[in-house]
């Protein structure tokens, strides 16, 4: 009876431990073709893997983050936001169609000059690169838009390039983002 209970209380907390929690990284088991990665920002100063300059996340008060407290960044400063940057293999054991990158924006100006961008470098340099521009879904200052980008890969791919994704603030004015998802299709 003794190791019954025993059996029975590591199992509890074996299968309490198996869910970290982690909103970094998910696969949709709906789709085996199919990778998201989300970050809401929340986790951003734990160093999240794949993902760098923590800095531009801060915690918000005037305006509130859209969800949360915290929030990425970017304006004359700091041009470049919070980036996802990754090895290919390290996503996936295939290489990627296409990516779309979706999130939620807030601008302190109308129509700034405003960008996500996807670079795909190979051998350490620039390969291949394309930016959407969000000014024109921009158009409203003081809330929260959502953007989608979509991003696909008509140049042969290699495990070891790099993935880029982040924003590019050329107006110099307060530009916040916050829930990213990213969402590889293969």
């Amino acid at each position: 009876m003794k190791k019954l209970i025993f059996f029975i209380f590591v199992g509890i907390i074996l299968s309490s431990c198996s869910n970290s929690g982690s909103k970094s990284q998910s696969s949709d088991q709906a789709d085996p073709n199919k990778i998201v990665i989300t970050n809401d920002m929340e986790n951003a100063r734990g160093m999240i893997p794949g993902w760098q300059n923590e800095s531009h996340v801060i915690a918000m008060s005037e305006p509130p983050a859209h969800s949360g407290t915290y929030a990425c960044i970017s304006n004359d400063t700091t041009q470049y936001s919070y980036t996802f940057k990754e090895q290919l293999k390290n996503i996936n054991s295939k290489l990627p169609k296409s990516a779309t990158v979706k999130g939620w924006v807030y601008t302190t100006v109308a129509n700034p000059n405003f960008s996500i961008l996807c670079s795909i470098n190979q051998d350490q340099k620039q390969y291949d690169w394309k930016a959407v521009p969000l000014d024109k879904e921009l158009t409203k200052p003081g809330k929260w838009v959502e953007f989608s980008a979509n991003y696909f890969f008509y140049k042969p791919l290699k495990p070891e390039d790099e993935i880029w994704i982040f924003a590019w603030n050329q107006s110099q004015k307060n530009v916040y983002m916050d829930d990213l998802t990213i969402t590889f299709q293969y």
